[in-house]
């Protein structure tokens, strides 16, 4: 009978060599594995594992999906929950440089620590400061406009101190990928609302919520005693502050946020 004989460390020699010829898939087909998970009825935090998961596979640490909708802005994302507080307590979404360029720059485009500080503006160079504390260098963005000014923002980050936006990615591909995460997030509860820089007078707030309910501003001032210019422009003032078309949609925004 013929006897076989392994040799070990040839073994581990050639698993070593196996592994160092492994390379991740290409960007874009993981891209379309994740519309292909996402196609499917998932809820939300299946949907969060399934981006975590696309994370890990494209070899970064985080996901942040943001949407941009002025007031009604929101993330949902795996970041550090210390990061998402002070990333809202210190209003970063002014000065992210990840916004900035979703806003007015190409739909695909990498970010980097190192590329904020050779451009030299203070107070983005601070923001990473933060960010790095939290292992948030570098990342890849996709950005995809929704109407004329509203933003869908996908992002994917380490802490690597570069990420090359891979040659391979379609746009198509890229695009539908964040309609699909949006499909998925777009009314999740946001981990992170954008809106903290909107505060409303506590008269502000009392006259908005009484007109969201339906009640006429003639009703609204016999109710708190006050005169019904004084509602009027307690209601104006306050669909100014949300950046509203007119008041029903104040109303409406408030109602989403938590302002009233």
């Amino acid at each position: 009978m013929t006897q076989f004989v392994f040799n070990a460390p040839c073994r581990r020699v050639a698993f070593c060599c196996a592994a160092c010829h492994w390379t991740r898939p290409p960007l874009n087909a993981n891209l379309l594995n994740l519309i292909d998970r996402l196609s499917l009825p998932l809820d939300e935090r299946a949907a969060r594992r399934s981006l975590r998961d696309f994370a890990d596979d494209t070899g970064f640490d985080f996901f942040a999906y943001l949407y941009l909708r002025g007031p009604e802005s929101f993330a949902v994302s795996n970041y550090p929950r210390a990061w998402q507080e002070l990333y809202v307590q210190r209003e970063f979404i002014r000065v992210d440089p990840v916004v900035t360029k979703a806003k007015h720059g190409p739909p695909l485009f990498s970010w980097s620590a190192d590329e904020a500080r050779r451009n030299g503006r203070r107070d983005v160079i601070r923001f990473f400061v933060e960010a790095e504390r939290f292992d948030i260098r570098s990342g890849i963005s996709i950005s995809i406009p929704v109407g004329f000014r509203d933003r869908m923002v996908f992002t994917l980050a380490t802490g690597r101190p570069v990420s090359k936006l891979s040659e391979d990615i379609d746009p198509v591909t890229a695009a539908v990928s964040v309609a699909f995460v949006h499909s998925r997030l777009g009314a999740a509860s946001g981990d992170i609302s954008l809106a903290s820089g909107i505060r409303l007078s506590p008269r502000e707030a009392e006259c908005l919520r009484w007109f969201a309910e339906g009640m006429a501003m003639q009703d609204i001032a016999l109710m708190l005693d006050i005169s019904y210019r004084s509602v009027r422009s307690y209601i104006d003032e306050a669909t100014s502050k949300l950046g509203a078309a007119n008041n029903r949609q104040a109303g409406t925004i408030a109602t989403r946020i938590g302002l009233i």
